[in-house]
């Protein structure tokens, strides 16, 4: 028999590219327990192949990329199961994986994104998202507030329009969420995969080494005062030219070709 687990989230390498994909789609992709432990469960294989490149996060179907949290009630009543003993929820391991991948991870909005998986989107490093599509946050609706997904979404999005979304619960567009710089392009519903299809060409043919640093940096950074981040900074530069890739990217510059990436 098959692991509930497996089932709702499938895995798969194409290439250079990693792809784990929601397969919920009779709950809308709603995430469970299952989901999540299938999502840090698939970035920690994809983390773990060096053939690798990027990781694609999608969900099955076509009308709903993730409609957040499963809300099917507990005993209590309650649509959360808690153990005071272990307060931290599935979901937070899940949103450390993402922490922990350095490996680019592009979110394929093919449909809509609410509560929990408008987080998924801002815990993303890039997003394509199919029009017709709606993201927010609505949980203000049912008396609840999006609350882990806080931190992602105030790295992403401005505070004000945080507030805007988690107080009035209204969504937006895909076509706003562009113009907000939560999506990196919008695409028409037969043309979602070439869109990502062009991102992804344009990931994997740069530094591996390159983008993997790069990221750790970036993570590292975004949360330290200025002066310790222009210290950390200028350490990494002589220490990501030295890499093979570092040496590989300058000759070819110089030679006026195109690089071959050792790591790659």
């Amino acid at each position: 028999m098959t692991d509930a687990k497996e089932q709702a989230v499938l895995t798969e390498r194409r290439d250079q590219v990693f792809w784990i994909t929601i397969n919920r789609p009779d709950r809308n992709n709603a995430m469970n327990d299952h989901v999540t432990g299938g999502i840090a469960d698939g970035l920690r294989a994809a983390q773990a192949d060096d053939r690798v490149r990027a990781v694609v996060l999608t969900g099955a179907g076509e009308k709903v990329f993730c409609a957040g949290g499963d809300l099917s009630p507990q005993p209590d009543g309650s649509p959360f199961k808690t153990e005071p003993s272990r307060p931290q929820l599935k979901l937070t391991d899940m949103f450390e994986a993402f922490e922990a991948c350095t490996l680019p991870i592009i979110a394929r909005v093919n449909g809509h994104a609410l509560g929990g998986g408008f987080g998924l989107v801002c815990a993303t490093d890039l997003a394509v998202g199919v029009k017709g599509a709606r993201l927010g946050t609505p949980e203000v609706g049912v008396g609840l507030f999006p609350m882990t997904i806080l931190p992602y979404m105030l790295r992403v999005l401005p505070r004000r329009k945080v507030l805007e979304l988690c107080m009035c619960g209204t969504p937006w567009s895909a076509e706003r969420a562009f113009d907000e710089g939560l999506l990196n392009a919008v695409a028409e519903p037969g043309d979602l995969d070439a869109v990502l299809d062009e991102l992804l060409a344009d990931i994997v043919k740069r530094s591996p080494t390159a983008i993997r640093l790069g990221k750790t940096a970036f993570h590292a950074v975004q949360d330290m005062p200025i002066r310790e981040a222009q210290q950390y900074t200028q350490l990494m530069l002589p220490i990501m030219a030295g890499t093979d890739d570092g040496k590989e990217g300058f000759a070819a510059f110089q030679q006026k070709r195109d690089p071959d990436w050792p790591n790659s």
